[in-house]
């Protein structure tokens, strides 16, 4: 019986040394406030997906990223906040290009 606690205790604090969360994250915040879900759920593909369809939500963390990302340590890309970030870059690369036209046909 000893043996099994054992192991589930170890079980237990693997998995949740698995995944990191940052509390009160304005990144985080803003991305579940426009409906985006759980991020622990989620992947930054999917999400990248959903902010590719909320161009207002990705021009407000756009900013919010690079300033975090700038001075993030080696494993904040698996962080909660990290993994909006990388969806964002996405959905940015793959967003609407902003391309004026000068209404001249071709």
């Amino acid at each position: 019986m000893k043996r099994m606690s054992v192991w589930l205790a170890i079980a237990g604090l693997t998995m949740l040394a698995g995944c990191r969360h940052v509390e009160q994250s304005p990144i985080v915040a803003a991305f579940q406030q426009a409906g985006g879900g759980d991020v622990d759920q989620s992947t930054p593909d999917s999400i990248g997906q959903f902010l590719a369809k909320h161009e207002d939500v990705r021009k407000q963390l756009t900013p919010l990223c690079k300033q975090k990302k700038a001075n993030a340590p080696a494993d904040w890309t698996t962080t909660d906040e990290g993994k909006v970030c990388a969806g964002n870059a996405r959905a940015n690369f793959f967003g609407k290009p902003d391309i004026k036209s000068d209404g001249v046909a071709f």
